[in-house]
């Protein structure tokens, strides 16, 4: 049997059990499974292959006996949604599974319970599995957390299929936490006592020399590099915009970098005659040959930062303190004074690589906008 949860929100935890809903004893009872459709925080994750991510996001119904009638269930399910949002029923305190019909909702539940038999029957865990269910988890788990974005609580809704490269999108409804311009930011408020950002220090540029074979500086790389390349002239800021502007121009005639820096360290992982980048972590990923070394860097650096914001949303279970959101290369926390002794570990987390460590920065503010540099 493949295990479904009823926890649309919050306060409505139960799972759909031997054709039945249960809503007694759910956790004990959901943690005999090992199969599931999507991760719920009633879920001991690490025990469960989930069938979402083997559709990549793609419609279940195919797999469906009935297609036609798989859709018109669904239909059924999101008129009821729309009309409860219509009428401002808040589904954060009402059970949606309440406000239907019982006997409609079964319906749904057993054709999909169907169509997930059909699907697990005719798919196989891929190569990037692993890194797709840490996603999945961390992302799913931060769904159900409040954030405070300006007089009013929101939720950061993750879309984990929203890009080529697997970098993180947002759905519609979330707060836009990868959209915020600047003054938007003090808006942005924690529910505990201070946010905690840890930032990997170019990241990218890092995973260009990790993947290249190049040890890692301890310190800021771009006057490691700056030094190195220049003997120390010049000013930071415009090194930064050149070394930039050549990585991401792969028609960048600044020959200067070359000698540093491979172009050709995609190869490792590029079949030409496919056009098909397969990542460290296991991604294929369809890509022109002069987008590769782009998409390697992107797609590899954020699957870095996945991975560890998933051991960190471990370190944190029970505690009050949780990971609010993640932006690009960096984590922001929601941290309680209790959990302060904390900080040191997690960052040490946060900085551990497969090719080593990476160096990150740490701030802390009272809002998202106000961070100030903290030495841990």
């Amino acid at each position: 049997m493949i295990l479904q949860t009823l926890d649309i929100k919050d306060n409505c935890k139960g799972i759909f059990h031997r054709g039945a809903f249960l809503f007694d004893n759910v956790e004990e009872t959901a943690n005999r499974y090992f199969l599931a459709w999507k991760h719920s925080p009633l879920l001991d994750d690490e025990n469960f292959r989930y069938l979402y991510l083997s559709l990549k996001d793609d419609d279940l119904s195919p797999y469906c006996h009935d297609p036609e009638l798989f859709l018109i269930y669904k239909r059924k399910l999101e008129a009821h949604q729309k009309a409860a949002t219509t009428a401002k029923v808040s589904l954060a305190e009402e059970c949606f599974s309440d406000l239907l019909p019982e006997h409609q909702l079964t319906k749904w539940f057993r054709i999909r319970q169907q169509a997930l038999e059909n699907l697990y029957g005719m798919t196989k865990k891929e190569d990037d599995y692993d890194i797709l269910h840490k996603a999945h988890v961390f992302t799913t788990n931060i769904a159900h957390q409040d954030i405070t974005f300006g007089d009013k609580k929101g939720r950061v809704l993750y879309n984990i299929f929203g890009s080529a490269t697997g970098r993180l999108t947002t759905k519609k409804g979330s707060v836009p936490i990868l959209t915020l311009k600047k003054e938007q930011r003090q808006l942005l408020t924690p529910q505990n006592d201070a946010f905690i950002e840890l930032d990997l220090n170019a990241a990218e540029i890092r995973m260009l020399m990790a993947l290249s074979g190049r040890e890692q500086p301890q310190g800021d790389i771009h006057e490691h590099l700056q030094k190195e390349i220049f003997g120390g002239w010049g000013k930071r800021s415009e090194f930064k915009e050149r070394l930039f502007a050549w990585l991401y121009n792969p028609n960048s005639d600044d020959t200067v970098f070359d000698d540093f820096f491979s172009r050709e360290t995609f190869r490792d992982f590029f079949a030409a005659e496919d056009e098909l980048l397969q990542t460290p972590f296991g991604r294929r990923l369809a890509v022109e040959e002069r987008k590769a070394q782009n998409y390697l860097l992107q797609s590899t650096t954020s699957d870095q930062v996945i991975e560890n914001a998933y051991k960190i949303q471990k370190m944190l279970k029970n505690k009050k303190s949780k990971i609010a959101f993640t932006l690009h290369d960096s984590i922001i926390l929601d941290m309680a004074q209790e959990d302060a002794i904390m900080v040191k570990d997690i960052k040490r987390q946060f900085e551990e690589t497969r090719w080593g460590n990476f160096v990150s920065t740490c701030k802390i503010g009272k809002t998202f906008g106000d961070l100030k540099e903290l030495k841990v």
